[in-house]
């Protein structure tokens, strides 16, 4: 399988896990061995321990997931003690990628600062989709300015590469442009879309925020416009995210001018998934690059 760099980092492959399925990397130690991969995303950590929403937090629909999780973490002081008493990533074999998020702007220079201390954490993942409180609930990337702002943040303080996930709600175009012009070193397309379940004999909604978000195979048509118009925008790679669920379709992500992928939701169904997509990339690139279209 041929390799990607992103910034100083070399990836063994493309196929990377995503943030939030893939937790703290309990979960599925059993069922493949992660030096397989070219690297694994962390849940999102914050300064402080959420709890998340109340449940129901999960909603299957015909070829998707609904989730409304809330960002529930341990918080990153109790992260940084287990990680500091015992730590696995050593014996991992791979890239380890962090997702940090904050209440507000300045907690996302903080939690970069002291992931980039522990030696094992290979690059950090902006998760700029999750509510800044201090504007009323919108989330980080609703403005490109603040995209802007705290990319630039992070990047004045730390030497390892940063990736930046935004959200299909606004606009990934200019918030990619953004990043690239504050210095990421490359952008995550995308977070959940946006959606919602409704009760019809109960009458009412079934999250208790009432929105929730989107993923899975039904998402991959968008998720693969998403990513072919940001990549044709920006220089820096392009991670894909959102839908795929087998070989083929991280292949055509690829086609579209994505550098690596994560995969998320279909992990719960298949397991092996990634594996599968590794072994599936092997073969059909033959042992050289894909070349994006055009």
């Amino acid at each position: 399988m041929y390799e990607t760099s992103v910034g100083s980092l070399v990836f063994k492959n493309p196929v990377l896990t995503a943030s939030g399925t893939f937790g703290m990397g309990e979960s599925f130690a059993d069922f493949y061995d992660y030096s397989l991969l070219g690297g694994v995303v962390l849940k999102t950590l914050t300064p402080q321990p959420r709890e998340g929403n109340p449940p129901p937090r999960l909603y299957e629909t015909p070829a998707g997931l609904l989730n409304s999780i809330g960002l529930e973490n341990e918080g990153f002081d109790a992260f940084e003690r287990r990680i500091k008493e015992n730590n696995p990533f050593v014996s991992w074999g791979t890239h380890v990628i962090v997702s940090i998020a904050g209440d507000d702007e300045g907690d996302f220079a903080l939690l970069s600062q002291r992931a980039s201390r522990i030696r094992e954490i290979a690059a950090l993942e902006l998760n700029l989709s999750c509510p800044n409180v201090h504007a009323g609930g919108m989330t980080f990337d609703a403005r490109s300015e603040h995209v802007y702002r705290i990319v630039a943040s992070v990047r004045e303080r730390v030497e390892i590469p940063v990736f930046v996930k935004l959200s299909p709600q606004h606009d990934m175009v200019a918030n990619a442009r953004e990043a690239e012009r504050a210095g990421a070193h490359a952008v995550t397309i995308s977070n959940t879309f946006l959606g919602m379940a409704i009760d019809s004999q109960k009458r009412s909604f079934v999250f208790a925020k009432k929105f929730a978000g989107f993923s899975g195979p039904a998402v991959k048509p968008l998720a693969l416009a998403n990513v072919y118009r940001v990549a044709q925008a920006v220089s820096i790679p392009v991670v894909a995210s959102g839908g795929i669920a087998s070989g083929e379709d991280a292949a055509e992500f690829l086609l579209a001018g994505a550098r690596l992928l994560e995969i998320g939701t279909m992990a719960f169904v298949k397991p092996r998934l990634v594996v599968e997509v590794v072994e599936f990339l092997e073969k059909y690139s033959q042992g050289g690059r894909i070349i994006p279209l055009q």
